[in-house]
């Protein structure tokens, strides 16, 4: 099983127009709405991966309210820790020629006291009893994914490592800002972060291979046991121990490159949760993300898609430093 965590989700509302016209009233030929924000993106594509997942997190208010209803619609199970601060909304306008402008509400403060209540839920879900009920939920891996809103919320990834390293959970990161960079510290099993990201983080510049090398090694360096640095619709980089890849995704036709990262995520998962060896998770994540991008949808990336996507990913071997 697999416990995602998402501290700043986003309701997320999309409006079909012929163009987008400053100034001017517009009337969408349709509208669609998704529950988002990078946890539940993770938990979204683990889902349709046939991966029992449970989502947790923030929620809010009205927003709050349907976003939970969407998950549940979607079959994803969910339990949220309930937030005095509606859930932030954001709404994406799609021209007829692809074009997409977006605009999200200011992320909620979250207060002290349900921070402590949402890193107390993810310990009762993580528990491991020396013998487990059938219905009793056991997190095999849990996910760290997304951005804090709040200072309050800057430590509950890292209070929730730090509770999986005592049971033996694995976890992910997938983070960046002040909620990253405490987590860090605790040392995740896998950190995935973008380019960009690593750079704020760490205030280097990664251009070549040597570069991502570097940075991979920086991770390493901490204890990290499996490590990923992303690099949009480009080749991503990832290492263990002594052993270096450079991922060269497939060719295709980008629709919409949102949640491609999480559905990455989710890939490299579903590889680990098959017993795959690390080279072929990062061909499967590869090709999720890949699969993402080609639609419009998030996180819905087809088991038929994804398998043919993963024949044309090159996972090439660097040499060691």
């Amino acid at each position: 099983m697999v416990t995602t965590i998402t501290l700043n989700p986003l309701l997320d509302k999309t409006l079909y127009i012929d163009s987008l016209q400053r100034g001017s009233i517009h009337r969408a030929s349709k509208s669609e709405i998704a529950a988002g924000g990078k946890g539940n993106n993770v938990a979204c594509q683990l889902t349709w991966f046939g991966i029992s997942t449970t989502a947790t997190g923030f929620i809010g208010g009205e927003t709050g309210a349907i976003l939970a209803r969407i998950l549940s619609e979607e079959k994803i199970a969910h339990d949220f820790v309930q937030t005095k601060s509606p859930t932030r909304e954001g709404i994406t306008y799609r021209e007829a020629d692809g074009t997409a402008t977006s605009f999200f509400d200011p992320p909620p403060e979250i207060s002290p006291d349900e921070a402590n209540r949402l890193v107390e839920r993810c310990r009762q879900f993580i528990a491991r009893s020396p013998q487990p009920k059938a219905d009793e939920l056991i997190a095999r891996w849990i996910v760290c994914a997304g951005s804090s809103p709040s200072p309050s919320s800057d430590d509950v990834f890292s209070r929730i490592i730090v509770s999986a390293n005592h049971l033996g959970v694995c976890s992910v990161l997938d983070s960046y800002g002040r909620a990253f960079l405490s987590a860090l510290e605790t040392v995740p099993t896998l950190v995935k972060v973008n380019r960009k990201e690593f750079e704020e983080a760490f205030g280097v510049t990664l251009n070549d291979d040597l570069d991502f090398q570097k940075g991979l090694q920086m991770l390493l360096d901490r204890g990290i046991q499996y490590t990923v640095i992303t690099n949009g619709a480009h080749a991503a980089y990832a290492a263990i121990k002594e052993h270096f890849w450079k991922i060269l995704p497939p060719e295709i036709h980008a629709v919409n490159p949102v949640g491609s990262g999480d559905a990455m995520t989710a890939g490299i998962l579903y590889g680990f949760l098959q017993g795959w060896k690390f080279e072929r998770c990062l061909a499967w994540g590869a090709a999720a993300g890949a699969a993402n991008a080609q639609e419009w949808a998030v996180a819905k990336a087809s088991m038929e898609e994804v398998q043919r996507l993963s024949e044309r990913v090159l996972v090439k071997r660097l040499k060691k430093m």
